[in-house]
């Protein structure tokens, strides 16, 4: 037998504590983020689940419940100023007779007007299809701490 050849024994508590090392920190940031998310969102958490232990998966689900109301919000919001806006453009344009200071309106509204349209193209989280689609692409990809 060749020396070289001959198996390895490698101590059992070695092979958990080399994963330990490498996925300390990790976890640290984790559990740092998840604990400012709950600090964040307490008056959240106390409607929803006034006398309960919160758990990770609980702080993160409320979170993003939190996150995808208030962007829902914001886009009808941010939809019903560019339609007022709009409404503005269309009534200063109808005047035929335009003075200085009409005209230098209308010119703010359209520079408004299109800024509103740009702005509603790009929206702050994506909508659930696009999120959906990275995620099943990311699928298989395994995340490994270490």
């Amino acid at each position: 037998r060749d020396p070289d050849m001959t198996p390895t024994i490698i101590s059992k508590e070695l092979l958990p504590l080399n994963n330990k090392v490498h996925s300390h920190p990790t976890y640290n940031r984790i559990n740092s983020s998840i604990e400012q998310l709950k600090c964040l969102l307490a008056p959240e958490f106390l409607k929803q689940q006034p006398d309960s232990k919160l758990e990770k998966a609980d702080i993160l689900e409320v979170t993003l419940n939190f996150l995808q109301r208030h962007n829902s919000s914001s886009h009808a919001v941010n939809q019903g100023f560019s339609r007022r806006v709009g409404e503005i453009v269309h009534f200063l344009s109808k005047d035929e007779m335009k003075t200085q200071s009409q005209r230098r309106l209308l010119k703010h509204f359209q520079k408004l007007q299109t800024s509103c349209e740009q702005n509603r193209r790009k929206s702050v989280l994506p909508d659930q299809k696009t999120f959906s689609k990275d995620m099943n692409l990311n699928k298989s990809a395994i995340w490994r701490p270490w």
